[in-house]
C-alpha cells in the first residue's frame, strides 16, 4: 500500500505519530488535567480515555483538547480514583503537515516548510539564563536546522519538476536564501 502524502512528509521529516499512555490518581478537587504532550511542544491524535474506581470501570467520558493536550471530565474525579488516557502524538498535527504540503507544492517543499516552522521556534529558545544562574544554550539545534534548510533548498534546486521558473530568475533569491 502506498505511503498517503502526509505519510511521506512525516517520513522525510521524521515526525511518525507516536503512542503513549498516562494514568493519574484523581484528588478529589480536579476535573481537568494536563497531559505530558499537547500544547506548546505537540499534538495529539486518537485519544482514548477511561475512569476506574477500584477495580471497576466506572467512566470512559470525558473531553479532550487534542491541541492543548487538556482532558476534561464532565465533574470531579473522586481521590483515589484513577484515569488513563492512550493516546497518539506528533510535533506537527494533520492540518500542519496539510498546510506545508499546500504551501510547498509537494513532499520535498513540505519538509522545507516544516523545517522554516522549527527554525523560528528554535529562536525562542537557543540561549537563556535565569537570576537563579540556570542558563540553556540551544544553538547546536539551531545550526543543525540552518544546514538541513541549505540541504533541503540545493536539493529543491536541482529537482527537474521544481517549476516553471527558468534558472537567471532563480538566482536572485539564491544569495538570500541559502546563506539565512
Amino acid at each position: 500500500m502506498a505511503l498517503t502524502t502526509a505519510q511521506q512528509v512525516r517520513l522525510r521529516i521524521q515526525d511518525a505519530w507516536r503512542w503513549d499512555e498516562e494514568s493519574r490518581v484523581g484528588d478529589g478537587t480536579g476535573s481537568a488535567y494536563k497531559l505530558r504532550q499537547g500544547a506548546p511542544h505537540s499534538n495529539l491524535s486518537a485519544v482514548a480515555l477511561s475512569i476506574v474506581s477500584g477495580t471497576t470501570l466506572t467512566a470512559t467520558g470525558g473531553t479532550v483538547d487534542t491541541g492543548l493536550g487538556l482532558v476534561t471530565f464532565s465533574s470531579v474525579i473522586s481521590a483515589q480514583s484513577a484515569w488513563r488516557a492512550n493516546y497518539q502524538w506528533a510535533v506537527f498535527s494533520d492540518e500542519e503537515i496539510g498546510f506545508f504540503t499546500a504551501q510547498g507544492g509537494g513532499v520535498l517543499g513540505a519538509a522545507v516548510e516544516a523545517v522554516k516552522v522549527l527554525m523560528f521556534d528554535s529562536l525562542k529558545r537557543a540561549s537563556w539564563s535565569s537570576p537563579d544562574g540556570t542558563s540553556y544554550d540551544d544553538t547546536a539545534a539551531m545550526k543543525q536546522l540552518q544546514d538541513l534548510y541549505k540541504m533541503l533548498l540545493d536539493e529543491q534546486r536541482q529537482d527537474p519538476a521544481g517549476g516553471i521558473e527558468s534558472w537567471s530568475e532563480n538566482q536572485a533569491y539564491w544569495a538570500s536564501e541559502y546563506n539565512a
